[in-house]
């Protein structure tokens, strides 16, 4: 009886030790072959330092042979949207970068979206919508309502740009929208440029 019990317990532990090399080669095979390389860029767009990180990875690693940028994004901050751009521009001349569109890929989406190798979009994407926008809350009759008071210190004329407890100047509104002109131009021409149009 303590022979044959004995005996269950060896082939018992030959049978785990041979599914465990089993398993264990299984995943030395996959990390060695060629792989294909998954980005998610979900949500408005406010950091880069993320998606930056995992496209140098995938730049870098030999075994990553193309790259699949998931976006389902309305668009956000413009520095980063720009960030990611050139590092997709950079990234697709050593391998491909697919986006891949899910249900919207609008403006800072859209704008990173250009960059890749090739775009694929469901019929129902929300995509497109090119263009630049700020907004500023004039909060000036509330806090009069309210009793509230703001007192503001400033050393440049353009320093409180912005501030909610005042009506804006027509200078400051010029400024602006100079800035988001310049920064429409950009966008018009980084698309251009990744898509090859005229």
């Amino acid at each position: 009886m303590k022979m044959s019990g004995c005996l269950l317990g060896v082939v018992i532990g030959v049978v785990l030790t041979g599914v465990i090399v089993w398993l264990l080669s299984d995943v030395e095979f996959s990390v060695k072959g060629n792989r294909v390389g998954l980005i998610e860029l979900k949500g408005t767009i406010t950091s880069s330092q993320d998606t930056l990180k995992q496209m140098t990875d995938f730049r870098k690693e030999a075994s990553i042979k193309a790259i699949v940028l998931r976006i389902d994004s309305p668009g956000g901050a413009v520095g980063p949207s720009q960030e990611i751009y050139r590092e997709i521009r950079r990234t697709a001349q050593s391998k491909p970068v697919v986006a891949s569109l899910g249900s919207v890929a609008a403006s800072g989406g859209y704008y990173i979206a250009s960059a890749a190798s090739h775009i694929v979009a469901n019929p129902g994407t929300i995509t497109g919508s090119i263009g630049v926008i700020i907004h500023f809350p004039n909060l000036r009759e509330l806090f009069a309502k309210i009793g509230y008071q703001m007192t503001t210190i400033k050393s440049g004329q353009f320093k409180d740009i912005g501030n909610p407890a005042r009506d804006m100047t027509p200078e400051e509104k010029q400024l602006l929208q100079t800035t988001i002109d310049e920064t429409y131009s950009q966008f018009v021409r980084d698309v251009a440029l990744a898509r090859n149009l005229p």
